[in-house]
Order: C-alpha cells, then structure tokens, then sequence
C-alpha cells in the first residue's frame, strides 16, 4: 500500500526533554481503504460451507468476520500511520512507543496517540581548556610476584592430609553436616558440602568446628549466625550441628622454575616470564591511566554541556552490567527476583546514567569532528591483527565479522581518535 504521508496530521508535545507525545489523526478516507483492503484480502482467502475459495461476497464477509476486520484495520493503520509520523518528524525513537488514547468509529478518522523516547540532542558549546591529572601508576617486582603466585594457585594440585592430620585454613575440606533439634536429635538428613577454610563460604564458627576435626572424625557443635548475615533474620540465631570430616585437602602449588615456565606459556624460563608480565603490567598500566584521564574530561565536558538521558537507554544499559536480558521464551523470574534486580537497577542507575553520557559524548565529538574510524583504518588493524596470531586478513576479518568483533574494532578505533584529539585540546598534567 503506497503510504501518503500528507493524509495524516501530526502534533508534537515534549513532556520531558527525552520525551515526544505524538497526536496522530488518520483521515477516514485512509482508514476506509485500508479496511477495504484487509476485507478483500480475507474475500480471497477464507473458506466457508457452500462458497468457492475467492468468490465469497463482501457482505458474507463482512457478517462473518466484521469484528476481526475492525481490529486489523485499527491496528494496521495505527502502525503504519506511526512510522510516516515518525519519518515526517525525523524521530529516531530508543524505545517502544507507547499508544493510548486510540478513538474511532467506522467512517469517521482514527485518532491515536503515542509516547517515546528519543537520543538526547547534545549541543557541545566547549570541549576544550579542561585541566586533568593523569594518575601514576607505578608498576613493580611486587607486583610481578602477585602474577605470579596467581599463576601457581591457577596450577595447584590438591593433596589429601596425611592420616591424622587436621585441616588449616585455606585447606578444601568435603563435610557431612546434619542439624540438630534441642535434644540433639537429627532434623533431616546430613548435606554435603566441599569448601575451603577462609574464603567465607561457611560462617566462622561452622569452620571453627571444622578445624577441631581430623578426616573421618565428627561430632556435635553449637554455632551462632554472625551479627553481618546476609539474612537478616538468621543473625544472632543459635544452631545445633552434627557435622562429619569426610575429607581433606592441601592445596601444594608447582615450583617456580623454567619447567612452570614452559607450562604457562612459550617462555624460555622463569626470567622471561617475569619480563612478559611486567611488560603486560605496565601496558595495562597505561591504558587505566589513559581511561581515568578520558573519564575525567568527558566528565568536565559533560558538566559544562549538561543533558539528559532517556530511562529506557538507562535501563537497558543496566540490563547490560547485570547480564539481563529481556528475549522471548526467557524463564520468568520470582518476586523476589524481580525484586532484587530492581534494587540493582536503583543502586546502578547513578553509574550507567554516567556511563551512558560519556559514550554519547564520544559519539557526538566523533560526528562532530568527523573522528569515525575510516575503512582504511580499520582494514590497517585487521592486518596488525592477522600478522600478530600469523594468520590472513581475511581469515581474522571473517573471524571478526562473524563473532560480531568487526563493529567493536570500528568503534574502539574511533573512541581513540577521539581520545587523542580531546587530550591535544586540554591540559594533562
């Protein structure tokens, strides 16, 4: 159906600064071919008793399915009516529209209306003159030591106690653990648990009763919920316990020698190593600085141009941080789920809300300045890419576009194109 985008009338409000509320009037002549349209589409093809397919008259029709046709016609012309307004008000709405308001009587016009939320319009009047201080991040044998001693524990194996041998903290430790009533009776059967001592995932008096045992041992304990439980109504609690060691571990990490070496990575011995992960260490070192200093001038930037951003962007930034996702057929949450993600959206909204500014802000001085990555640009980091892991440019670009990589390369580009034009029109010291 060809649209006329000169046959609907359109008004716009704007509630809030992210906010439109369109008013939406459809002439009847519009509405009527569209309702005639759907009413020879059904004509076509609907089968009834004593009718050839295609030859049912449009007043058959009309008696049979007159519900069904009003319903398509109002809905088909409110979605085809929404997209011309939004064409012939250049909106680029970041939500669904919501509608309301719809009125209509058959040959008279079909009014709606309907609430979105739009990209916020960012006028940057200064980006420039701004003082930051880039942090010194030094970089040091010490912390060379802490890779390394993550790298060991990656690589720990876990030996059982020697018979007799009673656990210490930072020990894994398998435990049978029954609850008691007040005569010391069993309430339900035993739970098995495997843990290590130390890493807080049993309360301090349970591991406290752990520690007095030696595997194969048991026996009955009394413990307290600590006053900081994360369940408010367990803290202070008193518990009877029968708990059994069935067994015990000691973590004993590898040797620090060339051999370890070899095994982490392609590294001649112990010395190479430690040489990658300073060099690691102290590259890591330079993109945090570099990220506070753009934190600390987009934030400037953002303070001197002030503007909003919309809740639905907000909200699915957030959705983002937390690993939610909104897909059909996904598994429907609990009350209390639900009511936890909503405590996590309040407590997140203050830094998606900040994060959300930074990245408009760097789309808008891309736009602007005319920063985007160009196609050689992106075409040059493929082939750094494609020479580093000695494979083609167009196995990686493959690679790239398939994974769906390709547009975060564009973008980490870009974002670094603005980066440096932002530190050359501001002071770093």
């Amino acid at each position: 159906m060809p649209s006329d985008t000169s046959s609907i009338d359109v008004s716009v409000q704007q509630p809030e600064p992210c906010t439109r509320r369109l008013s939406i009037t459809v002439p009847a002549e519009r509405v009527q071919r569209t309702r005639g349209g759907i009413t020879a589409q059904i004509a076509r093809n609907a089968r009834l008793p004593g009718f050839r397919k295609g030859k049912l008259p449009t007043s058959v029709v009309e008696r049979q399915f007159g519900a069904s046709i009003e319903q398509e016609t109002v809905d088909r012309t409110i979605q085809e009516a929404y997209r011309e307004a939004l064409d012939q008000q250049g909106l680029q709405p970041v939500n669904q529209g919501r509608v309301d308001k719809v009125e209509y009587r058959k040959g008279e016009p079909l009014t709606f209306e309907v609430e979105l939320e739009v990209r916020p319009e960012i006028e940057l009047a200064r980006t420039s003159g701004f003082q930051v201080a880039r942090p010194t991040l030094e970089v040091g044998e010490e912390d060379v030591d802490s890779v390394i001693e993550r790298l060991r524990d990656e690589r720990a194996e876990w030996v059982p106690l020697a018979e007799g041998e009673k656990p210490d903290y930072n020990d894994q430790v398998m435990v049978e653990i029954t609850a008691l009533d007040a005569e010391g009776q069993p309430q339900g059967e035993a739970q098995s648990y495997q843990f290590v001592i130390g890493e807080g995932q049993a309360i301090p008096e349970v591991e406290q009763s752990i520690l007095t045992l030696a595997p194969g041992e048991e026996g009955d304990f009394t413990v307290h919920f600590p006053e900081d439980f994360p369940d408010e109504q367990k803290r202070g609690e008193e518990q009877h316990l029968h708990i059994r060691l069935t067994g015990a571990n000691h973590k004993v990490l590898p040797p620090l020698d060339d051999e370890f070496a070899q095994k982490v990575g392609d590294f001649e011995g112990v010395a190479a190593l430690r040489e990658r992960i300073l060099e690691d260490l102290r590259t890591d070192s330079v993109q945090r600085a570099d990220a506070e200093v753009r934190r600390q001038i987009l934030d400037q930037i953002i303070e001197a141009n002030p503007f909003d951003v919309p809740n639905s962007m907000v909200h699915r930034y957030v959705d983002q941080m937390i690993g939610h996702t909104h897909e059909e057929g996904e598994h429907h949450h609990s009350p209390e789920e639900e009511e936890q993600i909503a405590k996590l959206h309040e407590a997140l909204r203050p830094q998606a809300e900040a994060g959300l500014k930074r990245m408009l802000v760097m789309d808008r001085l891309a736009e602007q300045e005319g920063l985007q990555a160009t196609q050689d640009e992106i075409d040059a980091r493929v082939e750094e890419l494609a020479t580093k892991n000695d494979r083609s440019p167009s196995e990686v670009w493959l690679q790239l576009e398939k994974s769906g990589q390709l547009e975060m390369l564009e973008r980490e580009i870009t974002e670094s194109k603005v980066f440096d034009y932002l530190v050359a029109q501001n002071t770093v010291a």
